[in-house]
């Protein structure tokens, strides 16, 4: 396990110099409802957005996530990267709170709800608040998403922005294997109570891999006892279908229990 860690670790520090942070969040991650009670992960993500004029930014985030009880899971997060025509930065510190509000036995759905503050490096940018339902079902092997976001930053210096709307949405087909794989979108759509022109919109989409540490294979197959206690990593290649949306966006994510 350690050794694994270690590896992991060395990956991403020598791969976050390469990835990205442009409008919105390349390294952006589909939020899960299910909490579990005690578990410790060190959780890094890096991701690079190209615009439409070729040109690159990048960002990342490193994260420490603990289960503090079987319904509530708090996580606190450091944020840096280079935004376009920037030079690289501490962007933010985050505390990302997830709730566990519903799980049935009988009914194949989660219900959770994510509550998020985001603390930025220039003070005059004030505090990001971020709320939402998190929404999970499963049919068999296949596992669906959707997360609705609202944004509303405080105490910023200057004009007072109004509540933003955003969304995630995730399909995973699960096969009881070292690899699984699926597609992700992510959006933003404006005003909460008004949506902006899709010109002005951000909507992004594509497959993303999901991989657990190869370690895996020694728990035997079809079999997903153990698995908790590996690493698990996470790729996302995403498009861009216009509006202020990036061109391409890859992000990686590396979930490392300790």
């Amino acid at each position: 396990m350690k050794s694994s860690a270690r590896w992991t670790i060395d990956l991403f520090a020598a791969l976050c110099p390469l990835l990205a942070r442009a409008e919105g969040d390349p390294a952006e991650y589909v939020f899960s409802p299910e909490v579990e009670r005690g578990e410790r992960e060190i959780d890094s993500k890096a991701g690079i957005a190209w615009d439409r004029d070729g040109r690159s930014s990048w960002g990342g985030k490193l994260g420490v996530e603990y289960g503090l009880t079987a319904w509530w899971a708090s996580e606190a997060t450091v944020n840096f990267g280079r935004p376009l025509g920037e030079s690289t930065e501490l962007l933010s510190l985050e505390w990302e709170n997830r709730f566990q509000l519903l799980k049935s036995d009988v009914h194949p759905y989660v219900i959770g709800a994510l509550l998020e503050v985001e603390r930025e490096h220039d003070r005059d940018e004030g505090y990001e608040l971020r709320y939402g339902p998190l929404l999970q079902s499963a049919w068999g092997p296949l596992q669906a998403n959707l997360n609705l976001l609202f944004e509303r930053r405080l105490r910023a210096k200057g004009e007072q922005t109004p509540t933003e709307m955003g969304y995630q949405w995730q399909w995973r087909w699960r096969r009881d294997a070292s690899f699984d794989w699926g597609m992700q979108g992510f959006g933003a759509l404006g005003r909460w109570d008004g949506w902006a022109p899709s010109a002005q919109q951000a909507h992004v989409l594509g497959p993303v891999l999901f991989a657990r540490s190869f370690a895996a294979a020694a728990h035997g197959s079809g079999d997903d006892e153990g698995y908790g206690e590996l690493p698990e990593f996470e790729a996302g290649l995403l498009f861009g279908t216009g509006g202020e949306a990036p061109r391409v966006t890859l992000r990686l994510q590396a979930m490392i229990p300790f």
